[in-house]
């Protein structure tokens, strides 16, 4: 239905670095994800506090996100904040059990910590 390909479309800006990216998100592994600022900060007071708040993050439009988690996760639960949740789980059994994880632990994270 058209709600299903909004959401798929709004997960898919979540992905490999494009000029209409405003943040860039550089992962322990060399793999770079681009998102959009705006429905990040929208969708998760994490990531408001941390892209909006004044941060280096905030100015520079770079995030080291957490090393603890894969590339795969993190790209994971950006389509899911992009598509404010209604984004498909990824098909690995082992990248969803990692996306809850990190999703957890961003939840209770101050700005400075996780993502």
């Amino acid at each position: 239905d058209a709600s299903s390909e909004c959401f798929a479309l709004l997960a898919s800006l979540a992905g490999s670095v494009e000029k209409g990216h405003d943040v860039v998100f550089e992962c322990e592994n060399g793999d770079t994800i681009g998102g959009s600022r705006l429905l990040l900060a929208h969708a998760s007071p994490y990531y408001e506090r941390l892209l909006c708040g004044g941060t280096a993050e905030d100015v520079g439009g770079i995030v080291k996100p957490d090393p603890d988690f894969s590339s795969a996760a993190h790209l994971a639960l950006l389509g899911q904040l992009h598509a404010i949740g209604c984004a498909p789980l990824p098909a690995s059994l082992d990248v969803r059990l990692e996306l809850l994880c990190l999703a957890a632990k961003v939840r209770g994270a101050p700005s400075g910590e996780g993502g």
